[in-house]
């Protein structure tokens, strides 16, 4: 029992009292989560106008939330009930891209749900995966598909958007975008984002591009051939 605490104050006592509610989240392949309003409605918004006055669904008790993934809102669930999110995969490279793919899911449902400390704490979460070692005893950040899934799906003001920007601006390598991200899953918008981050943390420099040696640009160099200012500089004025 040493470490172990099992009494509380009574102040963290979770009500489980009042009406349950359903949700039936998903298309075709639907499932239905039960869960007390009370405790949904004090953690969001969506949830909260819902389930008040002449609403549909404040008559039915149901909510159909028929876009979003039943696998998603599970996990939803788990932070609602025990405060926890269930997503750890500890494999390295595109398959332990998952994890942040399924954090990044769970983003934009809080964004839908309007439940500002479930966002909070999934991007926590990805902040604790970047600085946690995984199988190879290497630390990876997100990638490609997540990347696209964030852009996709939030507002330009997004602090998901803000945070992947900054994870590539302060520990990026340009590997992480030539060998582990497809063109088709960098958004125009994050490379945007990425370039004016760089350019803001980079020190300007005291000597323009081009100065002093220009021929580093000139074609020449490749062919091994004489510079046109060195020619120019040999014509009779």
């Amino acid at each position: 029992m040493s470490g172990i605490k099992l009494r509380c104050s009574k102040d963290a006592y979770f009500d489980l009292t009042g009406p349950i509610i359903e949700v039936i989240v998903g298309d075709e392949k639907h499932v239905t989560f039960g869960v007390h309003e009370n405790v949904i409605c004090a953690a969001s918004q969506f949830f909260k106008k819902a389930m008040s006055g002449d609403w549909s669904e404040s008559k039915s008790r149901s909510v159909r939330l028929a876009n979003e993934e039943p696998e998603v809102f599970h996990l939803y669930m788990q932070w609602l009930y025990r405060d926890t999110l269930p997503v750890r995969n500890d494999s390295p490279g595109l398959e332990g891209n998952a994890e942040y793919l399924q954090l990044a899911k769970a983003y934009v449902l809080g964004d839908l749900l309007q439940d500002g400390n479930f966002k909070d704490a999934v991007l926590d979460a990805m902040i604790e995966r970047t600085t946690s070692k995984l199988s190879d005893g290497k630390m990876w950040f997100p990638v490609g598909p997540v990347i696209r899934h964030i852009y996709d799906n939030t507002m330009k003001s997004s602090e998901a958007r803000r945070l992947l920007v900054d994870m590539y601006t302060q520990t990026g390598r340009s590997d992480w975008l030539r060998n582990w991200a497809c063109p088709e899953d960098l958004p125009k918008e994050f490379l945007y984002d990425l370039a004016i981050a760089v350019l803001d943390k980079r020190s300007q420099p005291e000597i323009p591009a081009g100065s002093p040696d220009p021929c580093a640009y000139h074609q020449h160099k490749a062919h091994k051939s004489i510079c046109y200012r060195s020619r120019l500089a040999q014509k009779p004025h």
